[in-house]
């Protein structure tokens, strides 16, 4: 009987804890460090997984039970979006997805995965990727920043955000997401608001090509522009890099979560692509199985992001106003979110070829590779 490897994984993160779990379930029981005193970032908010970007999974929940072995609880189903743009609103309502409480509290999709984990964490302890390689069958990095994959030279930057966000105080429904576009205070970012409880909420602005001083500014913009109601309790501020990461592996590293290139940066909840990424982490040293080709389908979704990303990047205010009516439009509604169509990849592919079709015209940057 071939003995079994020996696994570190660097970050105990909710990609780091899917493929500790996943490994733990094939008999491998890793080490791991994290760098934090606990697992999960320091501050609370909300996060969720849309139906919409996971087709055809119907259910997630479901889905990362039965098939990745991931028995996470959410807060909430999502089951109404508002989008607000300067001078339009519209709603939508269905079984949109779900919400999820993230952080180091309890509850939260990270203490959730910590409590079914067997592995010891070394907690406080920031480890190198590099000298775990020589001494370790594999190394796993989810310490979620780009710097292993930067310096391997796998990193194609796509999009440079700055975070503003906050704990508010209000009177809020639990299974509504609230979303505004408007570049005055965003430019081609976004922010949100989903609920912790009927009292409390996440409200996070996000800020393309922006900088701590800029986000603050933002911030306060924000606020005023939208007249928002709530009281703030809790606030943090942080810079965000998404990247597209390919491989994901090489020799014996292996790249997951954001390190891997995993957060999609359309949205950009990335809770699916973190967990996904680390159970199949888990999976392919288990098996034996080639990482890069199990992720075949998860870089393909970041793909299919990206082109929305482009999209959303040269979008006016104007263009928002229209893009919020159409879909909230009823014929446009019913297709995309009372069906279980793949609208997310055909609508991809769609951009795409537009795109492919205007380079005669107007040259492209060089194009990532496809999976």
């Amino acid at each position: 009987m071939n003995a079994r490897p020996r696994v570190a994984v660097i970050g105990a993160g909710i990609s780091g804890l899917a493929c500790a779990l996943t490994l733990e379930r094939h008999g491998i029981f890793p080490d791991i460090f994290e760098q934090r005193h606990r697992s999960g970032e320091t501050f609370p908010h909300v996060g969720g997984i849309l139906q919409l970007l996971n087709r055809p999974v119907k259910d997630q929940v479901a889905y990362l039970h039965q098939k990745l072995g991931l028995p996470i609880r959410p807060l909430a189903r999502l089951q109404k979006v508002v989008m607000h743009a300067p001078n339009a609103s519209g709603t939508v309502t269905g079984n949109l997805g779900y919400l999820f409480l993230r952080g180091q509290d309890e509850g939260s999709v990270e203490s959730q995965l910590s409590s079914l984990l067997q592995s010891p964490v070394r907690y406080n302890c920031r480890a190198d990727w590099r000298e775990l390689s020589g001494k370790y069958d594999f190394v796993v990095v989810a310490d979620g920043t780009d710097q292993a994959p930067r310096t391997l030279g796998l990193w194609q930057e796509i999009i440079s955000t700055w975070v503003r966000g906050a704990a508010v105080l209000g009177d809020f429904d639990p299974h509504t997401l609230l979303m505004w576009l408007n570049t005055s205070y965003c430019r081609h970012g976004y922010a949100y608001l989903t609920p912790f409880s009927r009292r409390r909420a996440s409200l996070v602005l996000i800020v393309t090509d922006s900088n701590a001083d800029e986000a603050e500014e933002m911030w306060r913009l924000f606020w005023k522009v939208e007249k928002l109601p709530y009281q703030e309790v809790e606030s943090f501020s942080l810079p965000h890099t998404s990247g597209y990461c390919y491989p994901p592996q090489v020799g014996n590293v292996l790249l997951v979560g954001n390190a891997g290139g995993f957060m999609e940066p359309f949205l950009g909840f990335g809770l699916m692509g973190a967990l996904k990424s680390g159970f199949l982490a888990g999976l392919a040293i288990a098996q034996g199985t080639p990482y890069t080709a199990l992720t075949a389908g998860l870089r393909r979704q970041i793909l299919q992001a990206l082109s929305y990303r482009r999209l959303l990047n040269s979008l006016s205010d104007a263009h928002f106003n229209v893009l919020v009516k159409l879909l909230a439009a009823p014929p446009l509604k019913q297709l995309i979110y009372h069906t279980n169509i793949d609208i997310f990849k055909y609508g991809a592919l769609t951009l795409d070829l537009i795109e492919r079709l205007t380079q005669k015209i107007r040259p492209r940057n060089r194009r990532m590779p496809v999976p």
